[in-house]
């Protein structure tokens, strides 16, 4: 009796993995609705507006071809907050995106230095995440609000 119930306990912790690690890989985000809510949710110091394609081609270095769609929020300028999110073509891809966006910001964190350095705290602590095929850029003074937000469309 304790053999089965070994062994019934082991394939229910098994298939507790399984569907675990399952439904990350699984997850669908309408990022239109996770960047809109971002915007929505937290109060930003500057004003952002939806970049074209041709203001995300000088912004970030992404081959396109692993983009499926994205959906971008920048301010002005006079400050470093931003709203980035993208649904690539895989995990892969993925992993891809989020080294551009890694250098996004170090490229930010240099220019910033000397033109505006009251927003370097907001570059060293960005939100980023990495979900499946999914990544997820907010850069504000509010990383709490932008966490829970995320977290709302990553379960």
């Amino acid at each position: 009796m304790k053999r089965v119930t070994g062994i019934l306990a082991f394939f229910a912790l098994t298939a507790a993995i399984f569907t675990g690690c399952q439904s990350k890989k699984d997850i669908e985000i309408d990022i239109n609705t996770l960047a809109d809510d971002l915007k929505s949710s937290i109060t930003f110091a500057d004003t952002l507006d939806e970049q074209s394609n041709a203001a995300f081609s000088s912004v970030y270095s992404i081959d396109e071809a692993d983009i499926v769609t994205k959906k971008i929020y920048i301010g002005s300028g006079a400050t470093a907050e931003e709203i980035a999110v993208f649904e690539a073509k895989d995990e892969a891809a993925a992993g891809r995106i989020r080294d551009a966006v890694d250098t996004h910001i170090a490229d930010n964190l240099k220019s910033f230095e000397d033109y505006n350095p009251d927003e370097l705290h907001k570059l060293s602590d960005p939100v980023i995440v990495e979900s499946g095929k999914y990544v997820i850029l907010c850069v504000s003074d509010d990383n709490e609000t932008a966490r829970k937000t995320i977290d709302k469309y990553k379960n």
